[in-house]
């Protein structure tokens, strides 16, 4: 990956440097490290493959995360688990999940599911709060459409809900469309589900 500069933070290679950061921002990067798993060694991130027992991990941080900020229940953990079970199952060539590291931390992840030879879906986008708004997602949407178009899809789809608002941004910038919508009682609350295409030329 070549370097991206985006509201404040720098990447090279894939790594987020964190010396180019505000003291401000330093802090709440390693304080929210600390929140996660004890003390960090934090110096940069790196996108890597997800290695055994963080699918768990990726799985809890999504669920305390939603239930903050969305209000979501007890049943989107069953939603998640049930989905990485399935993947870990089928695992054989039929996809991957990337984790942002920090300091050996996971502070974010992204996966694709080949749900054909032709078509990959794109699951467990996430990012911790204090490491948004660095060009960290959109390092990990470049690693995960790579991957799919190295293994010749050609297409990818994701199903999000309308509140993440930067998120739908973003994939409106890596040429997302919205293409369908359904509104109903999911995870504990009234929600608004989005499909969003996304066609390789």
């Amino acid at each position: 990956m070549g370097e991206v500069s985006e509201r404040g933070g720098l990447m090279k290679n894939g790594e987020i440097i964190l010396e180019s950061l505000s003291p401000e921002r330093r802090r709440q990067i390693i304080e929210c490290l600390d929140g996660i798993r004890g003390r960090a060694d934090a110096g940069k991130v790196f996108l890597r493959p997800y290695r055994a027992g963080e699918l768990g991990l990726v799985s809890w941080r999504h669920c305390v995360l939603y239930e903050k900020e969305y209000g979501f229940d007890e049943t989107f953990e069953y939603y998640l688990l049930a989905g990485m079970a399935q993947f870990l199952h089928d695992l054989g060539g039929k996809g991957e999940v990337w984790v942002a590291d920090c300091g050996g931390n996971v502070v974010g992840s992204i996966a694709i599911v080949e749900t054909s030879a032709a078509v990959g879906q794109l699951r467990w986008f996430l990012l911790e709060p204090a490491f948004r708004g660095l060009g960290l997602g959109r390092a990990l949407m470049d690693t995960a459409l790579e991957y799919s178009r190295d293994r010749g899809h050609g297409r990818v789809f994701l199903w999000t809900v309308s509140e993440l608002h930067a998120a739908r941004h973003l994939y409106q910038a890596f040429g997302f469309r919205l293409t369908e919508t359904k509104t109903h009682f999911l995870w504990g609350r009234d929600i608004t589900e989005e499909r969003w295409d996304l066609e390789f030329s």
